[in-house]
């Protein structure tokens, strides 16, 4: 994975703790809201699940495509 991709991945990580920490505040002071909220946190984790499948995906296959396979080869007995 290049350093980029990661660089990405740790900011989307940074981004999310801060706005889950966030809303748990906001819930804190103000407990009506706890029902909104419980559902933003259940897309947030929807959309973490699919982050971390998309960089899965990503680190697997690297750009490149596998090999053809090679004709198998026969020894004679010289």
């Amino acid at each position: 994975m290049s350093t980029l991709t990661l660089l990405v991945v740790l900011l989307c990580v940074g981004f999310g703790l801060a706005v889950v920490l966030g809303l748990g505040l906001l819930v804190l002071r103000r407990p009506r809201l706890k029902g909104p909220v419980m559902v933003s946190l259940t897309a947030a984790t929807v959309l973490v699940a699919l982050l971390a499948w998309a960089t899965q995906a990503g680190a697997l296959s690297d750009g490149t495509r596998p090999a053809d396979p090679l004709a198998p080869t026969m020894r004679t007995g010289r």
